[in-house]
């Protein structure tokens, strides 16, 4: 059977009608998809694209330009599941490990996981998504055993490759500490680097670390500036962070 990774999106682009430098996962990760890609994704699922499958699944999953729809995210998620789409086998398989949208099935979620892990690991190298999710199995022990120092080396990898989500996590792990020593001005680095990359939601972050001034010294500018980059792209909770200076 063959089968689709978020990295075959890269040839739809000028089809769907997403940026160049965005991807299709980019894109539901922020939550910020048009109604026109909605429409077009719908399209292409009914016409058995797997990744677009996917991408309608995850859609009713988080409500993003469909309503919130569990039961109807399993069934295209599934669908896109036969086909082996890595990311559709890791979201289902979260779907019977926690019952969202069908019954409990750990056993079924196990499998799910670990079909999922072996189509990260094949892609490793050339999908910048693959070491992400896989990075994930391995802070939640989905279909892998915990190894939270795997899991960070995974995101750095994701990270180096250029993805922005990796960065966000990290940054996110160094403004915690406990996986990594704490180090706040590290995680203004890795902030920033995904905000000049163009990642909305690390351009939301960056925007309330100038608001809050704990890591940075407060400019109500910058925010504002961050804030209103984030909200040009049409990232629902920087809209509400600039109602709300």
């Amino acid at each position: 059977m063959r089968r689709f990774s978020i990295a075959c999106l890269f040839c739809l682009i000028s089809t769907i009608g997403w940026a160049q430098q965005n991807t299709l996962e980019d894109t539901l990760t922020w939550g910020n998809i048009t109604p026109g890609q909605v429409e077009q994704l719908v399209g292409m699922a009914d016409r058995g694209h797997a990744v677009a499958l996917y991408g309608v699944g995850r859609c009713y999953f988080n409500g993003y330009g469909l309503p919130k729809d569990k039961f109807k995210a399993v069934e295209y998620l599934g669908q896109a599941a036969d086909k082996d789409q890595p990311e559709a086998l890791y979201l289902l398989g979260q779907c019977y490990n926690y019952g969202l949208g069908v019954v409990k099935n750990e056993a079924k979620a196990r499998d799910l996981f670990q079909r999922a892990v072996k189509w990260f690991e094949q892609d490793i190298e050339e999908n910048l998504y693959a070491p992400y999710y896989l990075a994930l199995c391995y802070t939640y022990g989905f279909g892998v055993p915990t190894d939270m120092g795997k899991s960070i080396s995974l995101l750095e990898k994701a990270a180096n490759m250029g993805n922005t989500q990796a960065l966000i996590d990290l940054a996110q792990a160094y403004l915690q500490g406990g996986q990594v020593t704490k180090n706040p001005t590290r995680a203004l680095e890795l902030f920033t680097i995904a905000a000049e990359h163009g990642n909305p939601v690390a351009q939301l972050h960056l925007g309330y670390c100038y608001l809050d001034g704990d890591i940075v010294a407060p400019d109500r500018v910058k925010a504002r500036d961050w804030f209103q980059k984030a909200a040009d792209q049409g990232l629902p909770g920087a809209i509400k962070a600039l109602q709300s200076l």
